[in-house]
């Protein structure tokens, strides 16, 4: 008696050398450009096209996934080498950006997706006539050839007016003619929902989208906490959505890295930035208005010199499938643009740290365990780690990724011994 057996191909790795093997992790090469402190980098790919770029390195221990995560130095929370525009000038300890022109933006190597995180940032150049520069969080999607609060993906501050951005649309924040200026130490107090109440949202949009109950998939987020905390139940009742990732390992400029799909931006929120449909040569406006789902519980707070201002945002947007799109992987799957994917969570959605700078103006990110302005009515919660800042992340991020390597490394067994079979 025989069966048909289904077999999942996957494209091997390639193999590694000796030399590979030896190779110590070294930062890539910094040239100068116009500071002997500010350099751009040629040895790494920048993340585009739909594609991202991780440090791997051969592990002899696995036998079909062959490479595992590893890191560049400066070994921590820094500004990312990868995820940012080519045209963006950073320094060496990876905590300072600037570029000679036009907007250009960077996110950190490490991003969060629940709890409570201070972030710090200082204006080196900023609001002088010339130069300017912006700084806020975005997620995967935002632009990194526009400053942060451009697109629904990012959320900003403006150093001119004072003024934050959503969208690029800039609305008075601080008082009077108060502005962000050279000098000033800027804070963000950014909170984020526990990931089971995130969860509970991408499926009931999961839910209501395939039952083809609403056009435009939203959340309802206030019902949904509401639920959720007066629930008899201690746990919500969610599907749980494990971590998929497709690491391909490839040389670049002798040095290796894993190649996955990027998350991209999205049709319904670009229509959110540009509410038309264009046909032929006109314009129609959209009728409908696309809700994206929201974070209950969700804002950021912005402290300057260590002064409270005030809640800038809230109810942040939702970025767990299906709330992102990773739109390469549905054109290889052969996708119709009209066809409902749930798509999937890699690990790395989340809001990061990011900065954007104009015409050399120069900003900095601290990637410290030390604060230069402390809050007062947050100090003592950041001593207990209620409030957790960047730093904390680093190590965690990296457990994960040792962690989704091991999960990798056994569904590849698994596929090659079925194929064996077949």
């Amino acid at each position: 008696m025989t069966t048909n057996r289904r077999v999942v191909l996957r494209l091997k790795p390639i193999a590694y050398s000796q030399h590979d093997l030896d190779a110590v992790p070294n930062p890539p090469t910094m040239d100068a450009v116009y500071d002997s402190s500010l350099f751009t980098t040629d040895e790494v790919p920048y993340d585009k096209r739909g594609f991202k770029y991780t440090p791997c390195r051969p592990n002899p221990f696995f036998k079909s996934t062959m490479y595992s995560t590893t890191d560049l130095p400066p070994f921590g929370s820094r500004l990312s080498y990868t995820d940012r525009s080519q045209d963006l000038l950073v320094s060496k300890a990876m905590n300072e950006a600037t570029v000679t022109r036009g907007w250009r933006s960077c996110r950190t190597n490490v991003g969060f997706r629940e709890g409570r995180w201070y972030i710090e940032y200082k204006l080196l150049k900023a609001n002088d006539g010339e130069s300017n520069v912006r700084f806020g969080i975005g997620r995967k999607e935002a632009s990194l050839d526009a400053p942060v609060g451009y697109d629904g993906y990012g959320y900003g501050f403006r150093d001119k007016n004072g003024q934050k951005i959503h969208l690029s649309k800039p609305s008075k924040f601080l008082e009077g003619v108060e502005e962000f200026e050279t000098g000033d130490v800027i804070g963000l107090l950014v909170e984020l929902p526990d990931m089971k109440v995130q969860m509970e949202i991408a499926r009931k949009q999961i839910e209501e989208k395939t039952m083809g109950e609403v056009e435009a998939v939203s959340s309802e987020p206030a019902n949904i906490q509401e639920k959720m905390t007066t629930s008899e139940h201690d746990e919500p009742d969610f599907t749980q959505v494990g971590i998929i990732r497709d690491a391909i390992p490839i040389k670049y400029r002798n040095h290796l890295f894993f190649e996955q799909y990027e998350y991209t931006s999205s049709k319904p929120m670009n229509h959110l930035l540009y509410p038309v449909t264009v046909f032929g040569e006109k314009a129609v406006r959209d009728k409908q208005k696309f809700k994206p789902a929201r974070l209950p519980g969700s804002r950021i707070t912005l402290y300057k010199n260590g002064k409270k201002k005030g809640v800038a945002f809230e109810g942040l947007f939702a970025f767990l499938p299906p709330c992102s799109e990773q739109n390469q992987l549905n054109i290889n799957l052969h996708r119709k643009d009209n066809e409902f994917y749930v798509g999937r969570d890699d690990g790395s959605l989340g809001y990061y740290p990011m900065v954007s700078c104009y015409d050399r103006g120069m900003i900095n990110i601290n990637t410290g365990t030390e604060l230069e302005c402390v809050p007062e009515d947050l100090q003592e919660q950041i001593e207990k780690g209620d409030i957790r800042l960047l730093p904390s992340r680093y190590n965690e991020q990296l457990i994960e990724g040792y962690v989704y390597d091991l999960v990798d490394e056994t569904t590849n067994a698994y596929l090659d011994r079925e194929e064996e079979k077949k």
